[in-house]
């Protein structure tokens, strides 16, 4: 695990306890039984450790899709608020913003045999920064199947929604952070390749998430578990297709020399040039071409009563 891992656990660990300790004075079980969350409103906030899921970076072997390509060394902090209401006990209703940040550099990769090497020998890295904002609900079975609409200590739940995101995908040169997107590195929108196609920076995703919710006393829960987006695009990293003949950089940005230069110095960074030609795979074409990213989160709900006409809730 980590540092970064590490700290940010420890962190929720502490903040937990700190949260529970300040009020078990407070707690009752027919506190509880007494408490029916519907139609209720809560304004919460979130941390979590956050990982991208795409063509850079990953693990040994062939690239494959969530948890396999998992790597804890671009985990980066995610924070969050959101507004919950309870039409039911058993289901709710959230919308929310995050912010957060994107890493991957193949350079991180275990160089060891396969795949990986060609991954590796690749030498590509990114960083983006990510604003997203969803709009979900999360389930809570055991008390629909139940029929209890008491509040439960413990609650298990999954959720599901539909947010949109906004990223940025840039890369060091000589010290200073690119832009990746304006330069058109894989010939994005250059009729000599057709079939790229320039991409938007804001983007759809859908979120799934499960967890479990603790109810410290009837005004404060503490959740945690896990989101998973699935999104539209393979472009969080700006790599999805083949590499290009660089002659081109010259004819697009005829009018920018800068562009130009740039584009032909960060199209390709491998560690083998030789093996760099028009129509090679830049990126990992196995599978579902869509780049992901998933977060390990810890959040803290304040929870208004029945007459409160607003408020803030999270995952």
């Amino acid at each position: 695990m980590s540092k970064t891992i590490r700290t940010c656990c420890l962190k929720h660990l502490l903040f937990s306890a700190l949260i529970f300790l300040s009020t078990s004075n407070y707690l009752s079980a027919q506190e509880l039984d007494d408490f029916d969350p519907e139609y209720t409103y809560e304004i919460g906030l979130q941390v979590g450790a956050n990982a991208f899921l795409g063509d850079l970076g990953g693990n040994l072997g062939i690239g494959k899709n969530f948890a396999k390509d998992y790597m804890s060394k671009t985990a980066r902090p995610l924070l969050g608020l959101s507004f919950t209401y309870y039409p039911k006990y058993w289901y709710n209703i959230t919308g929310g913003v995050n912010y957060t940040n994107l890493v991957g550099a193949d350079s991180l990769i275990d160089n060891k045999n396969g795949y990986e090497k060609w991954r590796y020998n690749r030498n590509l890295s990114f960083r983006s920064t990510i604003w997203e904002g969803y709009i979900s609900t999360e389930i809570f079975p055991l008390s629909a199947i139940n029929q209890d609409n008491s509040l439960s200590r413990i609650r298990p739940y999954l959720g599901l929604g539909i947010g949109v995101f906004h990223f940025n995908p840039q890369a060091q040169y000589k010290g200073q952070w690119v832009d990746l997107r304006p330069l058109h590195l894989e010939g994005e929108g250059f009729p000599q390749y057709p079939n790229s196609k320039e991409y938007s920076l804001t983007q759809f995703y859908i979120p799934l998430s499960a967890g479990l919710r603790f109810a410290i006393n009837p005004k404060l829960s503490v959740s945690t578990g896990i989101i998973f987006r699935y999104t539209f695009t393979d472009y969080i990293d700006d790599v999805s297709q083949t590499y290009v003949d660089p002659k081109y950089f010259d004819i697009y940005f005829a009018n920018d020399p800068t562009n130009a230069a740039l584009a032909k110095a960060l199209y390709s960074r491998s560690k083998t040039p030789q093996k760099v030609k028009p129509g090679v795979d830049r990126a990992d074409r196995h599978g579902n071409n869509r780049d992901s990213y998933t977060t390990v989160f810890l959040s803290l709900r304040y929870a208004f009563d029945h007459k409160a006409h607003y408020s803030i809730g999270y995952w």
